[in-house]
């Protein structure tokens, strides 16, 4: 259950990683989301345009209203409108 929820959509930039049988990618992006915080850390919710690979990512930095944001990708799951959601867990 979400604490707040970002009511307005806004344009954040994201640092994932992703795991590949050649190592590790380090990518980033520019997404619209909406951001909600939870009990144990965040949940993204991206409007498209977003990009495929994050669905396979397991690390994720971001900064939303001057505070730097990262943690474990929990789980990500499509929306009906062909948004993403993505759940993740503070690391410290």
């Amino acid at each position: 259950m979400s604490d707040f929820i970002e009511a307005t959509a806004r344009v954040i930039k994201i640092d994932y990683l992703q795991d590949t049988l050649f190592g590790v990618n380090a990518l980033t992006c520019e997404c619209m989301a909406h951001v909600a915080r939870t009990a144990s850390g965040w949940q993204l919710r991206l409007t498209p345009p977003w990009p495929s690979r994050l669905k396979d990512a397991h690390t994720i930095a971001f900064e939303w209203d001057g505070v730097a944001c990262h943690g474990l990708i929990k789980d990500v799951q499509p929306l009906p409108p062909g948004e993403l959601l993505v759940a993740i867990e503070i690391q410290p």
